[in-house]
């Protein structure tokens, strides 16, 4: 139990010192809004979970904003990376889900979950990135 609570609020309180993006700020903090309150597994799992849906949205957003006048070749190429991403995003989790299966306790699938969450996040950070990397303005 005690092992849990220190991972626990390790993952946390370390996302919002990551985020990057202003958006991330909230996403982020609502997270550790809701890990405070947690009093199970269960509940640690929703907060993820939740998040997970946010990131989403988030990653949808930027996937957008980046694609929006950008020439037929771009979009093209992208569309294709963010389905290969998919892909990755699936096996990458299927083989996590293999893996916290064999351990005892019910903390991996916390871990599951975060890490799930963290891809997710990521990724939408990632097109925000490439999205601002051309603005020079600072």
């Amino acid at each position: 139990m005690k092992l849990k609570m220190i991972m626990l609020s390790g993952l946390f309180f370390s996302l919002p010192v990551m985020a990057e993006p202003e958006f991330a700020a909230s996403i982020d903090n609502s997270l550790k809004e809701c890990g405070q309150k947690a009093v199970s597994t269960l509940d640690s799992v929703d907060c993820y979970s939740v998040a997970e849906q946010s990131w989403d949205k988030a990653l949808n957003q930027q996937y957008r904003l980046l694609t929006d006048g950008q020439s037929p070749e771009f979009k093209a190429a992208m569309k294709m990376s963010q389905r290969a991403w998919l892909t990755y995003r699936d096996r990458y989790l299927d083989s996590l889900r293999a893996f916290y299966r064999q351990q005892q306790g019910t903390v991996w699938s916390i871990i599951m979950s975060e890490a799930s969450m963290r891809l997710t996040r990521n990724q939408a950070i990632e097109l925000y990135t490439l999205r601002n990397s051309t603005d020079l303005q600072g």
